[in-house]
């Protein structure tokens, strides 16, 4: 087997770590990525991973909540191993200070050298796949990923950090964790991969809303069309203004391109404007959407790509749309979507695919 996925509970990091190489017991792991629970960062389950897999390459995030095969849990830890079957090198960058001008051209050249330059990459394209974690209390997901693209061609998915009760925000790479950093992994598979998003939203009205005035930086819109963009918002739905934040989650705004849908979900009201969970610049033009049917959509995006059996699964899914489903009790039908696979997850900050979005699943698909 190239690929295992296990679910951990543990009393702490060490015990956790201990079970995991219990589990994992003959089987050579070349990369982990793990999605732990933030209650168990007092421990450092980076360190105690490195310490139990010496030859592995290690990333991970703290979680609000982890998915692993056809499982939903909270208080444990997702770990996919994978041996050289299935990913016969990697190559991981730390980028810190990310809420600073960044400059990733550093990064980029590393994980091109690491496997022999960027002709190698551009030569042997559909093998190689990015993976990042951000840090979330950063807010700095919508220009680096910006920046990403500019530097190198590869395909990066991931997904921000999120945090149990404790409120703790990490990503981890190697022994180490970080905050204000984004943690960069380049894949390079032995059978390619494939990747999907889906959004489970749809146009509610063909009306473009024009972001006329906002605040990229902190994440705030003030107008849409030269005027108060909950005043417009309230229009569009035809509800008093005074309601509107009982919309925010199941009526987000969208960026819509090529018949692709990129979400944007208001957060709160605040300072004459709304606070959103990924940032809109000026000029951008948006849709107002609809939320449907989660485990049908999520289906039906899956059933599409995967019409083979793939080695290993990684879901980035949203927070947001883990609460939808704790609230419709349907994440043992949208677990089930998984249980097929070898595959984990955990419920993000936000999603990474092509720019920062949210309210979105974003999957690796490793064959």
């Amino acid at each position: 087997m190239a690929i295992k996925t296990i679910s951990i509970k543990g009393t702490d990091s060490k015990d956790m770590a201990g079970k995991a190489k219990e589990a994992l017991k003959g089987f050579e792991v070349k990369f982990l990525l793990f999605f732990a629970s933030s209650c168990y960062d007092d421990t450092n389950p980076a360190a105690e991973l490195a310490a139990a897999f010496p030859d592995s390459r290690i990333m991970g995030s703290t979680s609000h909540s982890e998915y692993c095969n056809s499982d939903y849990t909270d208080h444990s830890v997702s770990i996919m191993a994978m041996d050289q079957d299935s990913v016969a090198d990697s190559c991981i960058q730390v980028v810190e200070n990310i809420d600073k001008e960044v400059n990733l051209q550093d990064a980029v050249k590393n994980m091109e050298a690491h496997f022999g330059g960027s002709d190698e990459i551009f030569e042997n394209f559909d093998k190689y796949a990015g993976i990042v974690l951000f840090e979330s209390g950063a807010k700095a997901e919508e220009v680096f990923m910006d920046r990403l693209g500019t530097a190198t061609d590869i395909l990066f998915v991931g997904g921000s950090s999120s945090a149990a009760e404790n409120n703790i925000s990490k990503v981890y790479a190697g022994d180490k964790s970080y905050v204000n950093a984004a943690v960069l992994a380049v894949l390079k598979t032995v059978r390619g991969y494939d990747v999907v998003k889906t959004q489970s939203a749809c146009v509610m009205s063909e009306r473009k809303l024009a972001v006329t005035k906002s605040d990229l930086h902190n994440r705030i819109v003030y107008e849409f069309d030269g005027r108060p963009c909950g005043e417009v918002y309230a229009e569009v739905l035809g509800v008093p203004v005074e309601e509107i934040q009982n919309y925010f989650v199941s009526n987000p705004l969208g960026i819509v391109a090529d018949g692709e849908i990129f979400v944007r979900t208001f957060n709160q009201i605040q300072d004459g404007g709304i606070t959103l969970h990924c940032g809109l610049p000026e000029g951008a033009e948006i849709n107002v959407l609809k939320i449907g049917d989660i485990v049908a959509d999520t289906r039906q995006a899956l059933d599409q790509v995967i019409t083979y059996e793939p080695a290993g699964v990684i879901n980035f899914n949203c927070l947001y749309r883990t609460f939808e489903m704790l609230n419709k009790k349907l994440t043992a039908d949208y677990c089930a979507l998984w249980g097929k696979y070898s595959s984990i997850g955990f419920s993000t900050g936000g999603e990474a695919y092509l720019g920062h979005i949210n309210e979105t699943s974003t999957v690796l698909i490793i064959k």
